[in-house]
Formats: structure tokens, sequence, C-alpha cells
């Protein structure tokens, strides 16, 4: 197993505890007003557990980064670095929104190693004999719960405004917009590889790296700095799009148990992924008709099997595994021309390289 570099794990270890505080308050705050009203604070926090904390990562380090390049490094104070912790668990609840709502979406069992809300919610129905249809009432407890994790998300950043706040205002609208496309292509069997790039973009390269590093440079500085947005955006984009080339194969090739999520699932909901773009322009007539049953109801252990096989024998692994590698060679050498001093340089390079050759 790839294991996270310290440039992640002492973020995530800030993040980990505001999120804790965060959570008992809330879950003390509401279980006094009403007993009841604790669950979905507790279903909140169980749920958002066990992430990566990569967005909070990219965010840290480009607000350290900034700090450096403007002469402020030996300035910041404890309570500027409770601000960009405060945001990094804002990017994290925002992803928590977005998960639980994508776990509808799809309809998904698992999630981070755990029962997805609505499932969970859904099995209580039966569980405690209450009255109406169990789905109905997952799904709703989930979309809320969902709901709520947004608004602490938005609570977490505060009073962030300028460009800042113009870039998480931006990147919620993105994310939204990707999911969106997302779903149309796997209801249209759109498997071709310009969409697939484009869910990429939005979902990932956005989403993930590009404006988490946007985000935390503008904290530092409530100028805008249009230049180093840019170099952030030719750094981070290779670096997402290889995030989300390497989740593709995790999802397909994965460890369940590892992976925290149904390892096929993306071939059950027939998700745009260059990895099957990839398969599409290189397969022949019988594989092409191994590959029609992607997005097709519920796939068979056997039909799984069969489609893994077309992905290999194509070479379409293969070709995603040299995108990524060539897609981090062009994210290492933007990497030189930040101007974050060196040793953050290196470290930008590092989770980079970690990002994309995880394996969860």
């Amino acid at each position: 197993m790839t294991r996270p570099p310290p440039e992640i794990t002492e973020v995530a270890d800030k993040v980990d505890q505001r999120l804790a505080q965060l959570f008992d308050h809330e879950y003390q705050r509401w279980s006094h007003t009403e007993p009841r009203l604790g669950e979905a604070i507790l279903e909140l926090q169980r749920m958002s557990g066990g992430g990566k904390r990569i967005r909070a990562a990219f965010c840290y380090w480009a607000w350290r980064g900034n700090l450096v390049n403007l002469g402020l490094a030996d300035t910041n104070t404890s309570t500027d670095e409770a601000v960009i912790v405060d945001c990094g668990a804002a990017f994290e609840l925002l992803q928590t929104f977005a998960l639980i709502h994508d776990d509808i979406m799809d309809g998904a069992d698992t999630r981070r190693g755990q029962t997805t809300i609505h499932i969970n919610q859904a099995d209580r129905v039966t569980r405690e004999g209450w009255r109406g249809e169990p789905r109905r009432y997952g799904d709703g407890v989930a979309i809320l719960i969902g709901d709520l994790s947004h608004v602490y998300a938005d609570q977490l950043i505060g009073i962030t405004s300028g460009a800042a706040r113009d870039i998480w205002d931006e990147l919620r609208i993105e994310l939204n917009l990707g999911q969106y496309l997302d779903m149309r292509a796997a209801a249209m069997g759109d498997f071709s590889r310009q969409t697939a790039q484009e869910v990429a973009v939005f979902k990932s390269a956005l989403y993930t790296i590009v404006r988490p590093l946007q985000f935390g440079a503008a904290l530092a500085n409530t100028t805008a700095d249009q230049d180093l947005h840019r170099a952030l955006d030719i750094f981070g984009r290779p670096v997402g799009q290889a995030f989300q080339l390497r989740d593709d194969l995790l999802g397909v090739l994965g460890d369940p148990d590892h992976v925290g999520k149904p390892v096929g699932s993306d071939l059950q909901e027939g998700k745009p992924t260059e990895l099957l773009a990839s398969a599409h322009e290189r397969a022949d007539a019988s594989q092409l008709r191994v590959l029609s049953t992607v997005g097709h109801g519920q796939l068979s252990d056997g039909q799984i099997l069969e489609i893994l096989e077309v992905l290999q024998a194509t070479g379409a692994i293969a070709d995603i595994e040299r995108r990524i590698d060539h897609l981090v060679e062009t994210a290492a050498m933007a990497a030189a021309d930040l101007p974050f001093g060196a040793s953050i340089r290196r470290t930008m390079v590092s989770l980079a390289n970690y990002v994309a050759a995880r394996t969860q």
C-alpha cells in the first residue's frame, strides 16, 4: 500500500482534529436542543472519516508557499494557521457533501469502507419497523445530511472574501456541473475520450487540485495574483488528471477493502472514463460486444471479469499508466516555475507523485 507522505499526514492530523471539535460541539448543541437531532451529526461524522485530506493538503501548502513568495513566512501567527486549517476542513466537508449525494445517484452500498448513509438509513426503517418506503426515507435523510455538510463547509470558510471567496464559489459551481455532465454522459453511453477528459477536469483537476491550490495562495494575499494563479493551474491540471486516471484504475483493479467502495461500480454505472474510452478506441468487434455491457444493469462477476480482460488485452490499462506517468512529469516540470522556494516546490512534486501512485 502506498502511504501518504508526511506533507499530507501532518495537514490531515490538523484537519481531523478540527473536524472532531466541530462535530463534538454540534452534537452537544443539537442533542441538548432535541436528542434525536444529534443522530444526524453522528451520521455526518461517520461518513466524513477516512478521507485522505488531499484537497486540504494542496490548499495548505499553497498557502505556505505564497507566504514564502511574499516574504511573510516568518510572520504568520497561530491565528493564521487556524484559519487555513478551518478552510482545509471546509474542503473536506464539501467533499463529504459531494460523496453522500454521489452515492445516492449511483446507488452505492459502501463508501470509505462503511455502509453509505442512504443504505444505513433505509435499513433502519425496516429494522425499527417504521412506516413508509425504506429507500425513499434513506435517500431523503442522506440528502439532508449531505446538505448539512455543505452548510458546515461554508461556515468554516467564514468571512473569507476577495479572490479566495470567488474561488470557493466557482469551485462549487464547477463541482455540480461536472457531476451533471458525468451523469448525462453515463445515461447516453458516451464513452468518448473528450467527454471523459471534460468530466475529469471539472470533478478532479479543478475541484481536487487547482482550486484548493489557488484558494490557499489567495488566503496568503488578499490581492489576486493572476500570474501565480495561472502557474498553479499549469501545475495543478495534470496532477488532477493523473488523480482521476488513478481513481479510474482503482475503480476496476483495486482492492475494495483499500479503495473503500465496491470495485467495478464504475462499470456498473457506465461512468465516462478515459480507461473505457481507450478500450473502445482499441477494441475489435468481439471486444466491443463485451464493452457494450458496461452500464447496463447489474453485471455479474463473470461479466466484470470479461470487461477487465478486454481492458487488459486492448492495452487500455497500459495506456492509462503511461498517461499518468506523462502527466506527473509535466506537473513536475511546471512545479519548477512556482515562486514558492525550493522546499515547497519539492513538497508539491511529492504531493503530485502520491496522488498519481496511491493505492486507495
